[in-house]
């Protein structure tokens, strides 16, 4: 029996407002836009430099300067999101806020300024939201294309045809980190440019092999080091990236020992400091990637997380698509998948409302975490719900970000044998008492099938009691069914010591 999640998008009518906001390792840009027959028509685009990434040390710790300099930016954004609700709006953070080790203080100050929850990105993801956001902000081309991303940590690489990315990578070079690293002297000069040109290329040569195979016939660059090549290269026009033209720029760098001198083209001036980073890592992957020619594109980031909030022309949510890939991959059992995912569910919606479950976010995390259950099973028997929880929380799940897949992780951690109170202490206290419930919901429907029936078996009644500390729920049978059951109550009996262990009440009858 095949799993067919439903899909997580919540509606959004004609005219609503929607917003993104990227919390980028250089630049933090908010882009606020308006539902237009499944389009995007941009409001209101505010970015400003910031420069995270210089504020990370030799031990990825996220200075107070740098965090000071973040929260500021998002005082003058905060305003603009006013009015709009969850369904409406996305923030995400990249690879300065993935690599800080104290990201969690950051992220806690900046959720009380923004009135919204922040979501760290993996670098994959990042890739492919980028290449969302290049697809529909530029013509329908039917040839596959190469997409690159220069950010102020990371560098970002898609290959993809029409709008399904084939390959995705990312990488830790970007115009901030290998400004502070390798252009620290007031002039620039060859020795440091060879050392950023050659530590890009050393990065390079864990995904060239394969891009190079793979081939593309268009090339877009987006990101500001982009645009700020592209508008150099036309003498403030936008104009074609190539290697000869790179290098013509690499020459009269050399030559003036400044990027200075491009300030005439419309570069921002704080912009300008950032030149030489973003030229090295440029001709590196020219070079790496033989690529002949390369368009700016405007869209990235902040669009493409827009377009997958619009639902990115699809009637299907990308996560669902994950997750049915992700089963398949590892030969989960569909059959006792659909069994368990139908229990739980089916057990959600009778105490959806009391415990506070009501939101899709929550059913979708209960469905995922149900279908991919045992998957554990495909690294060994023996705690396999211990090795499920690993494989789902560090895998590239395309559509998940950090916090959602670490939340479906718990859960499938927490599914069977004793109930780990610890690893909920990563959340919030409002998300660490909802993933309890669910997770408590999600081991009853294992419990209630065990010998893998044919049909789901839903004939049960569940009642809660919050008035004491223990949150009390009570399994009720049909009348003089579970005497006839002495396994399942032996189960029954143990899942109720495990849950009093960890503080909660099970009754059943």
């Amino acid at each position: 029996m095949t799993n067919k999640p439903t899909t997580s998008l919540d509606t959004l009518s004609e005219g609503d407002l929607v917003a993104s906001l990227d919390l980028g390792s250089n630049s933090f840009h908010l882009l606020l836009a308006r539902k237009v027959k499944g389009e995007l028509s941009v409001i209101k685009r505010m970015g400003e430099k910031v420069q995270l990434a210089a504020g990370l040390d030799a031990n990825n710790h996220l200075s107070e300067a740098a965090q000071q300099r973040g929260l500021a930016c998002l005082k003058l954004m905060a305003p603009f999101l006013q009015g709009l609700n969850e369904s409406q709006v996305t923030l995400v953070a990249t690879n300065t806020l993935r690599a800080a080790h104290n990201a969690k203080e950051f992220i806690v100050r900046a959720e009380e300024i923004l009135g919204f929850p922040i979501e760290i990105i993996a670098g994959r993801e990042e890739a492919r939201l980028i290449y969302v956001g290049v697809v529909n902000s530029n013509p329908k081309v039917t040839e596959r294309r190469l997409v690159v991303d220069i950010g102020g940590g990371s560098t970002e690489f898609i290959i993809g045809e029409g709008k399904d990315p084939l390959l995705l990578e990312s990488l830790h070079m970007g115009c901030v980190s290998y400004a502070s690293r390798y252009f620290t002297s007031p002039t620039v000069n060859a020795i440091d440019f060879q050392k950023a040109y050659l530590a890009a290329r050393g990065e390079l040569l864990h995904i060239q092999k394969r891009f190079c195979n793979k081939g593309w016939q268009l090339a877009h660059g987006s990101s500001g080091s982009m645009k700020t090549l592209s508008l150099i290269l036309g003498k403030g026009k936008f104009a074609t990236l190539t290697l000869a033209g790179l290098k013509q720029l690499y020459q009269d760098l050399l030559a003036t020992g400044s990027p200075e001198q491009w300030v005439v083209y419309g570069i921002r001036p704080e912009r300008v400091s950032l030149v030489p980073a973003g030229l090295a890592i440029c001709l590196a992957l020219f070079e790496a990637l033989d690529i002949s020619s390369m368009e700016y594109s405007d869209g990235a980031l902040r669009e493409g997380v827009l377009y997958e909030l619009l639902g990115n022309g699809t009637d299907e949510d990308v996560r669902v698509r994950t997750v049915r890939s992700v089963s398949e991959r590892f030969q989960i059992d569909n059959s006792q998948s659909h069994l368990v995912t139908t229990a739980a569910l089916h057990a959600l919606d009778q105490v959806a409302n009391t415990w506070g479950l009501a939101g899709q976010k929550w059913r979708n995390k209960l469905e995922w975490a149900s279908i991919l259950h045992e998957i554990g099973l495909s690294v060994a028997h023996t705690q396999y719900h211990k090795h499920g929880a690993y494989l789902v929380r560090y895998a590239d799940l395309a559509g998940f970000t950090r916090p959602q897949q670490q939340m479906v992780s718990v859960l499938i951690r927490c599914h069977r044998r004793k109930f780990p109170l610890a690893e909920f202490s990563i959340f919030t206290p409002e998300d660490q008492l909802k993933l309890q419930r669910l997770a408590r919901l999600l081991r009853l429907a294992v419990l209630l099938h065990p010998s893998r029936p044919e049909t789901p078996f839903l004939d049960f009644r569940i009642s809660i009691d919050n008035s004491n500390s223990k949150e009390a729920m009570q399994l009720t049978f049909a009348e003089g069914w579970l005497e006839e059951q002495p396994l399942l109550r032996n189960d029954l009996e143990a899942e109720a010591a495990y849950l009093e262990e960890a503080g909660f009440e099970l009754g059943f009858s």
